[in-house]
């Protein structure tokens, strides 16, 4: 029989969705297959009821970074074959593989790394494109593109500078070195560093909980306000605070919140 290369786990009461790359022979180095796994579950939660997606990798490994066949073209199971020519690979690469990425710091629900073990090149760029990063105190990580003489592609540049800044990011992409989870806390890319997989499942998921206590629309729409604000101007800005705010004030879910605020109780959330 063969693996599934993606699992799909569902917590239906907590409303948690994990996506697992479960490639475990190859390290669940990034594929064809894995790609398209992810793609397809992205798309499927985001028109679900989910709350929180958490995205990890089977076994003792985040992800080892794309698979060299599939960066070169040679990817026995994709549809079709990118020669490594710079048009097609330009094409293949802005049409296909950044939008993954983009997809999933773009959909209005809160999106968890746990990085439970290796997470390089471009692994280590989808969980930059994830809005929170918890890793495992064993965790390695890197941007390891520089030393097979390319630089990051999907996104993890930009998204990188924005999170540490410009000396740090120059570091990270041009040594293309390998560091260690706490080294990444210092560096602000993680928002927590677990001793064991027991405890690293725990804060991901207590995260997770304090996530779903404030109100689904609000917590998509300040996701997408944020990841736009940055770098405008301050009037563009609070233009746009007021223009959320008009429309979520009609909200049912602003109602409850209110209403449950007075009353000192939990509101219950509709996303409505």
């Amino acid at each position: 029989m063969e693996e599934k290369v993606i699992l799909i786990e569902k917590d239906e009461e907590r409303k948690i969705t994990t996506i697992k790359m479960n490639r475990l022979k190859k390290k669940n180095a990034l594929n064809y297959d894995l790609f398209e796994g992810i793609k397809n579950a992205i798309e499927e939660i985001e028109v679900s009821d989910t709350r929180v997606v958490v995205i990890t990798g089977g076994g003792d490994t985040f992800s080892a970074g794309i698979d060299l066949k599939t960066l070169t073209g040679q990817d026995p199971g994709a549809a079709r074959k990118t020669p490594l020519k710079p048009n097609n690979f330009r094409y293949w690469l802005n049409s296909y593989l950044q939008p993954i990425y983009n997809r999933i710091e773009q959909m209005e629900k809160p999106v968890i790394a746990k990085i439970n073990g290796y997470c390089f090149g471009a692994a280590f760029e989808l969980s930059l494109a994830c809005d929170f990063r918890f890793a495992i105190e064993t965790a390695k990580l890197n941007m390891v593109e520089s030393r097979i003489g390319i630089i990051s592609d999907i996104g993890g540049t930009t998204r990188l500078v924005r999170l540490v800044g410009i000396p740090v990011a120059k570091d990270i992409m041009m040594t293309g070195r390998t560091f260690d989870a706490n080294e990444a806390y210092q560096m602000g890319l993680l928002k927590g560093v677990a001793k064991t997989h027991e405890e690293l499942d725990k804060m991901v998921s207590d995260y997770a909980d304090e996530l779903i206590e404030a109100a689904p629309l609000a917590v998509g729409l300040a996701k997408r306000f944020i990841d736009h604000a940055y770098g405008k101007h301050l009037e563009h800005n609070t233009f746009l605070e007021g223009l959320i705010n008009s429309q979520l004030l009609h909200s049912k879910d602003f109602a409850s919140g209110a209403v449950a605020r007075l009353q000192k109780k939990k509101p219950k959330w509709r996303g409505k």
